[in-house]
């Protein structure tokens, strides 16, 4: 505003500027109302939302702990209908997957973990599901696509790097690459610290291959 105008006349600008532009403050001012209270509405509802996932999860679980099949099949599919892309999801089809693991029926565990693969909404799940299905791939003797799977993650986050490694480790170990899996063996120790299940579960395999090489290497001698 000109300094030089006289109290009046700047009166007189602010109340022309007021009139020109009153209703666009207020509606500016109306929609920073209006998204506030959008948001807090949508804080909410995604709060109830979340519970009842939770809820419904609960419920999922303690149907597979019951060893209730049809129930617990039942429950999945309510929450494929209402919580798709939640975590509550991923987490009830890898519960589901796990069941199937622990009763030796890989064809349908596989089937849930493909699920997890295809729906992931966070790369975590997808890393959890993958190594699951190469594990299983590995127990069924399915060696070679086993180790393609694995190898179709260019390259794997620091926190699953040690599982991706430990499960080729295998594999290499299996097919007698003996070399290859002590290489393998070695990279996941590299990703893990010492004195954890993970750590020591990998180095005993590792030294067990040590102890498999010496004989050959002695009675090459």
């Amino acid at each position: 505003m000109d300094d030089n105008l006289t109290d009046q006349q700047q009166a007189e600008v602010v109340k022309q500027w007021l009139k020109d532009n009153g209703l666009s403050i207020l509606f500016s001012i109306g929609l920073g109302i209006s998204a506030y209270f959008g948001l807090q509405f949508y804080q909410q509802s995604q709060l109830q939302e979340s519970e009842s996932a939770s809820r419904l999860y609960a419920e999922v679980e303690f149907a597979l702990k019951q060893q209730r099949m049809a129930q617990a099949q039942n429950l999945l599919q309510e929450m494929d209908n209402n919580f798709s892309g939640s975590p509550y999801q991923q987490q009830s089809h890898l519960a589901m997957a796990k069941l199937h693991m622990d009763s030796l029926d890989y064809d349908n565990a596989i089937i849930q973990l493909e699920f997890v693969m295809e729906n992931a909404i966070d790369e975590s799940f997808e890393h959890i599901a993958r190594l699951r299905i190469a594990r299983i791939m590995v127990e069924q003797d399915e060696l070679e696509g086993a180790l393609t799977l694995l190898n179709s993650v260019s390259a794997s986050p620091i926190a699953y790097a040690p599982y991706y490694e430990g499960i080729k480790g295998d594999i290499y170990a299996a097919q007698g690459q003996l070399e290859k899996a002590k290489v393998a063996y070695s990279l996941a120790l590299d990703s893990l610290e010492p004195g954890n299940f993970d750590f020591d579960f990998i180095k005993m395999k590792s030294d067990q291959i040590q102890t498999d090489a010496v004989p050959l290497d002695s009675n090459q001698s």
